[in-house]
């Protein structure tokens, strides 16, 4: 005869991995994960997360990484974001994860890939409006993440173009000036808007999801 707290915690385990499994199929999907701009913040990518979920993406697919901007480097908040991705991963599988970055979160994402093994656990980055060869306005502002966007920064110089892969940038973009500074890898001029509005702008929404 099993003794009954034996047989209960066999039932609780068996309950446990039972849960596990449901979870596991419900978000059998890549995970994507949303990464914000400089002093940007999570929330600023819920509507394209509702246009992804109203498209059928599921909900436990969807990840919004935040960091700390003002006070870190690029660099740390790479080392964050891999314990992020390595975190979720085994929610979905381990299936690669698809990024989708606005401004300075590309940078923070293309360190990730090239200098924290973001490569191998990624097999999508989308950047919006990302100061890939640096921007005039990050010479108005002064911590550890805006010097890193500057021209030929010693940031950008490590990066040397690498960790790129589709990047949407706008002719109307007001903070990445030049404009074209946000082309890297496969570049494609998006809808005309301002650099904020490149994450709620349907047609922008639209474009990413084609490269996804």
């Amino acid at each position: 005869m099993i003794n009954p707290i034996k047989k209960l915690s066999m039932l609780a385990l068996l309950a446990s991995l039972l849960f596990a499994g449901s979870a596991q199929a419900a978000c059998n999907a890549d995970p994507i994960v949303f990464v914000h701009g400089y002093s940007g913040w999570k929330s600023q990518f819920d509507m394209m997360i509702n246009r992804f979920k109203n498209d059928g993406t599921p909900a436990c697919a969807l990840y919004k990484f935040g960091y700390n901007s003002l006070g870190k480097s690029n660099k740390t908040s790479a080392r964050e974001l891999k314990a992020f991705v390595n975190n979720i991963r085994p929610n979905h599988g381990w299936r690669k994860a698809k990024i989708i970055a606005h401004s300075n979160g590309g940078l923070v994402s293309r360190w990730y890939r090239v200098f924290e093994g973001g490569s191998a656990a990624t097999n999508r980055l989308v950047t919006l409006g990302t100061p890939h060869k640096g921007t005039a306005w990050a010479y108005g502002c002064w911590s550890p993440a805006c010097s890193e966007m500057r021209y030929n920064s010693s940031f950008l110089q490590s990066l040397n173009g690498r960790g790129c892969d589709v990047s949407l940038w706008s002719a109307l973009d007001e903070i990445i000036i030049p404009q074209t500074n946000a082309k890297c890898g496969n570049s494609l001029r998006t809808s005309s808007v301002g650099h904020l509005t490149l994450m709620v702008w349907k047609g922008v929404y639209d474009d990413v999801r084609r490269f996804l």
